[in-house]
């Protein structure tokens, strides 16, 4: 067997070990998916205003980021434990069914439109932060994942990590036990921070919020109109 050969099978079973991988994980992901929506239906069923505020949170989360949810959590009085867990099964759920659909349908299926705008919008980021990290290799990797802030969550890191050819297992470990590290310390980092700075920080607060969800709507609608203006094959 030719050394060719070898290193053709050795990459053909590496992707193989990767796509029986991110089947294992999306099926996880949809299970806390609907563990997820259930746990709001019981929620919305029995208090409507702790709905509100726990849906107002997923929706800051979601659109500007770990820090914007983390933020509104503890300004609508969730507390910190509640804040934390909320944001942590968000983003929880979310990687665990985008990074194996990423993988899928880079390997076996063209995506919809709207699925591949987000696909591309968060792999242009991670091949752009990609640049910055590689002299940090793994540890640049937990650092950026540690950060709250928009676009250097959990999913662009964890694309970063496969350019830097971390295998699927290895990369969920690191992710999803530094973004659960990073949510529970910044939590409970800017309590801290609040009960020093009183009114003047819950001020700071909103005005944070506000900034990092404009910032978050404006890079989205920059990247969708990019997209949309390349050439079609």
């Amino acid at each position: 067997m030719t050394t060719t050969t070898q290193a053709a099978e050795s990459r053909g079973g590496s992707t193989n070990r990767n796509g029986r991988a991110a089947q294992v994980l999306l099926t996880v992901g949809g299970l806390v998916a609907v563990l997820n929506l259930t746990a709001l239906g019981f929620l919305w069923a029995t208090d409507t205003a702790l709905f509100a505020r726990v849906m107002a949170v997923l929706g800051a989360a979601y659109v500007g980021g770990r820090m914007a949810g983390i933020l509104a959590g503890l300004e609508l009085g969730l507390g910190n434990l509640t804040t934390a867990l909320v944001i942590t099964l968000l983003n929880t759920g979310f990687l665990l069914i985008a990074l194996p659909l990423f993988q899928l349908a880079t390997d076996r299926f063209n995506p919809p439109r709207w699925l591949s705008s987000i696909f591309r919008g968060a792999e242009q980021r991670a091949r752009s932060e990609n640049q910055r990290l590689q002299n940090f290799g793994v540890f640049g990797l937990v650092f950026f994942i540690w950060l709250p802030f928009p676009f250097t969550g959990a999913f662009v890191g964890a694309l970063i990590g496969l350019l830097m050819g971390l295998s699927i297992t290895r990369l969920v470990s690191i992710v999803l036990g530094t973004m659960w590290l990073g949510v529970f310390t910044w939590t409970w980092g800017i309590d801290y921070i609040f009960l020093f700075t009183g009114t003047a920080g819950h001020v700071v607060a909103w005005v944070l919020t506000g900034a990092f969800l404009v910032y978050s709507v404006v890079i989205r609608l920059r990247n969708r109109r990019s997209a949309n203006a390349e050439p079609k094959d």
